[in-house]
């Protein structure tokens, strides 16, 4: 969490290796991301954007776009992870449906979700959330936190997020300000040291008195 501009987008991207770090390491399981093949790192990596890239393809052809052997059963399955399966089944070729370059004639929801579904397709060990789940309604949000707490495979994710109902259940979290570490903690830790994080529940909650 932290405000726009304090390094929470750039912070991820060294998990990938979209850049390097200039100083210190990325580890993973203890190991230096530096010491694995790119390709290896990669593969094991889920990652979905705020800013969402689709395809000139159909809906099924986005959401396997990782995983070619991926086959429609278990497309449907992560289309249901990423509450992406309701809306696509109302579409009037489901998920045969084209959609344009950066997915033209979808909601901004819309392609969170299947860009969440297409990230998930690959089963990844690490799974990158860049406030996906922004331009979808509350209730929607909360079918895919539930999905993501009940996945059918390991998985560590790591979620950039404002919302406090996507935070509160986090095994950690890190509050970022100016490209530092500001707090850190569990959900009550952070409540009982009334800094940024419990201003912001302030803040959502609309309760003075927490």
């Amino acid at each position: 969490m932290g405000e726009t501009g304090c390094g929470k987008t750039s912070l991820i991207n060294l998990i990938p290796r979209f850049y390097e770090p200039t100083e210190g390491q990325i580890r993973i399981d203890g190991i230096s991301v530096e010491d694995l093949k790119l390709y290896d790192l990669r593969k094991h990596i889920g990652l979905a954007t705020q800013d969402v890239l689709l395809y000139s393809d159909t809906i099924e052809g986005n959401i396997a776009y990782g995983d070619d052997s991926i086959k429609m059963n278990e497309v449907i399955k992560f289309a249901k992870y990423s509450a992406a399966a309701d809306f696509i089944s109302k579409m009037p070729e489901g998920y045969d449906t084209l959609v344009g370059e950066r997915g033209v004639g979808l909601s901004g929801g819309q392609k969170q979700r299947i860009s969440l579904a297409r990230a998930l397709a690959i089963r990844p060990s690490i799974l990158i959330l860049d406030d996906t789940t922004s331009a979808v309604d509350m209730e929607t949000e909360k079918q895919i936190q539930h999905s993501l707490r009940e996945l059918d495979f390991p998985c560590t994710k790591v979620i950039i997020a404002q919302r406090i109902s996507t935070t509160k259940t986090a095994d950690k979290i890190i509050v970022l300000q100016n490209g530092y570490i500001k707090e850190m903690g569990t959900h009550e830790e952070l409540m009982e040291k009334k800094g940024y994080y419990y201003e912001l529940v302030k803040l959502q909650t609309g309760v003075d008195e927490l």
